[in-house]
């Protein structure tokens, strides 16, 4: 870790310890990447959000570039996190880079998640495959990265619970000035992305309450948030969610 210039810290969250022990085992299996790892120990529930968590970590990174994913995140084989390193070093300004995110622009007043991720088990692909660093208004939360400097000029908000964080993010860079990117990755995340719930719908109003004017449309990897409608906030994201649960459950069982 001699470059400090290009160290990255990679944060994660741990509520088991199994997982994490996998997580580190695949980890320590890539090839050429400068890191340091920040585990972040939340199995008593000792944190009451994620950005509460990712706050504390800031403190303690010493990388000037800060990943922040999920810990049944797998790389798919030894240069993948390399290359993800490599991919983001070229990029010369940005507020966040991730591995799944939707751009400004709808389809079918829907949006399009843009990203070579595998999820699930067994895995699947999904979404919009991508072959080169792409500009999006946010990014899918299971794996994002900034630099230090600007966490520390812009930590994450006190919004409470698990959700939209790195979305959040996203719309302070956009704000600020900065473009965010989703690049290609042979990543395979383990999760069925099926963690929304009620909290989910309750975030996604506090982030159109508090951001909503400067975009006509927040677009993100679960649903499509619409700024302008006080009706559509209030009955479409409930709707939303429960069609989309189902969908979940449906694809994920003829896939089993």
């Amino acid at each position: 870790m001699s470059d400090k210039q290009n160290l990255f810290s990679i944060i994660t969250i741990v509520n088991k310890e199994d997982v994490y022990q996998k997580f580190k085992d695949n980890l320590a299996e890539q090839k050429k990447v400068n890191y340091e790892l920040i585990k972040i120990n939340n199995g008593n529930n000792q944190f009451s959000s994620a950005r509460e968590a990712y706050n504390k970590a800031i403190k303690k990174a010493n990388g000037n570039y800060l990943v922040f994913l999920h810990p049944d995140m797998r790389f798919l084989d030894k240069n993948a996190l390399h290359d993800i390193f490599d991919q983001i070093l070229k990029i010369k300004d940005f507020g966040v880079v991730g591995v799944a995110g939707c751009p400004f622009e709808l389809y079918h007043h829907k949006s399009v998640i843009l990203t070579t991720m595998v999820q699930g088990i067994p895995s699947y692909h999904f979404g919009k495959p991508i072959t080169k660093a792409t500009k999006i208004q946010t990014l899918d939360e299971s794996f994002f990265v900034m630099k230090k400097s600007f966490c520390e000029a812009h930590p994450f908000s006190n919004i409470k619970g698990w959700h939209m964080y790195a979305v959040e993010q996203c719309l302070v860079a956009l704000l600020n000035g900065k473009n965010n990117y989703v690049i290609p990755a042979r990543v395979w995340h383990y999760s069925p992305g099926n963690s929304e719930n009620w909290q989910y719908v309750q975030t996604g109003r506090e982030i159109v309450h508090r951001y909503g004017k400067n975009f006509s449309s927040i677009n993100t990897t679960m649903t499509t948030w619409n700024t302008r409608s006080k009706l559509n906030l209030i009955f479409i994201p409930p709707l939303k969610l429960m069609k989309h649960k189902i969908w979940r459950k449906f694809n994920l069982s003829r896939k089993s």
